[in-house]
């Protein structure tokens, strides 16, 4: 090494020493990303860069060619090793399982942040879409009192709603009827669950959660709401599960994955559908993290898509879900 920069001049070896610097800046980035993906983070700053995680694996393409410019071949090996554990983390969300024969069901998510938000957008999606489910976070009595003065109730005439201020109101409202239907214990947001009868999937359990955000509040309820939030879905006895709304957490969590158990999938991983960004929706940028999801058991999601909520920090989420073995 030091006989190959012996000829050149300083200002090359400044320009060579920082291009090493920076390759292996970027390739720390990466270790820190893959990291975080496997490591339960319950700190403030652990939770939040989680969900920057598909991002900073990105470093890995950069750090890969300048390490191999700069003839650091150990590192450039390094680098190539980490690009491909990153890309398999990532790999569930872009291979597609393949959809059963049967009638889809379509689910669409939205969070109205604090009531504000324009609900005739998700009234639309659920007209386009043919919905034959509609789940709710942040829903307050006047949201309400404004999505009864549409044409939802025609639409979804079955409800349940526990609306409230502050963000804390959830709601469902279904093509089918709704029964069974109750609040779950445990949660500062309202987290509701009922049974409905799908075509194809009758005694469907449908959960409408929305777990509380790592940020601004302490963490350390965020990470006991989701292991709770586990417990829940996994000691449903009903085949059939379908988990909607804002989750508050991104693939990368590792809070999150543990939901993705005992036959639970994430629809994004089903439909291959990659990253869906879903927040934030109210900036000049496009969403960068995808926390607002759908998962099930026992359905296998053949679509997924987003679509725009005004005066909403968060984009909606519409999923066409078919009974397995349907």
């Amino acid at each position: 090494m030091k006989q190959r920069l012996a000829h050149r001049g300083a200002a090359f070896k400044v320009f060579y020493f920082i291009a090493v610097v920076l390759g292996w800046a970027l390739l720390a980035a990466v270790i820190v990303a893959i990291w975080l993906h496997y490591y339960p983070g319950r700190g403030r700053a652990s939770t939040a860069v989680a969900s920057a995680v598909p991002w900073l694996l990105l470093a890995a393409i950069p750090a890969v060619i300048i390490l191999a410019a700069t003839r650091r071949w150990i590192s450039t090996a390094l680098a190539v090793i980490l690009l491909g554990v990153g890309i398999w983390t990532q790999a569930p969300l872009l291979i597609a399982s393949d959809a059963p024969a049967g009638e889809r069901i379509t689910v669409v998510t939205s969070n109205v942040t604090l009531g504000e938000a324009d609900v005739d957008d998700v009234v639309a999606e659920v007209k386009s879409s043919g919905a034959d489910l509609l789940t709710v976070q942040e829903i307050t009595p006047q949201a309400l009192a404004r999505f009864e003065q549409t044409e939802l109730r025609s639409m979804l005439p079955y409800e349940f709603v526990v609306p409230g201020n502050g963000g804390v109101g959830t709601g469902i409202f279904s093509r089918f009827p709704l029964r069974n239907t109750a609040q779950l214990n445990g949660f500062a947001l309202n987290n509701l669950r009922a049974e409905v009868d799908l075509p194809g999937a009758p005694t469907t359990t449908v959960y409408a959660v929305h777990p509380i955000p790592p940020y601004p509040y302490d963490p350390d309820r965020w990470v006991g709401e989701m292991k709770r939030l586990r417990q829940t879905i996994h000691s449903t006895t009903a085949d059939r599960v379908i988990v909607s709304g804002d989750l508050n957490a991104t693939w990368d969590h590792a809070q999150y994955r543990a939901l993705l158990e005992n036959g639970f999938r994430d629809a994004t991983e089903q439909s291959g559908g990659m990253w869906k960004m879903t927040y934030p929706a109210d900036r000049t940028f496009p969403p960068v993290i995808a926390i607002d999801h759908v998962i099930s058991r026992e359905f296998v999601a053949a679509d997924l898509n987003t679509f725009g909520i005004g005066d909403s920090d968060h984009r909606g989420l519409v999923v066409s879900l078919v009974p397995a073995g349907g």
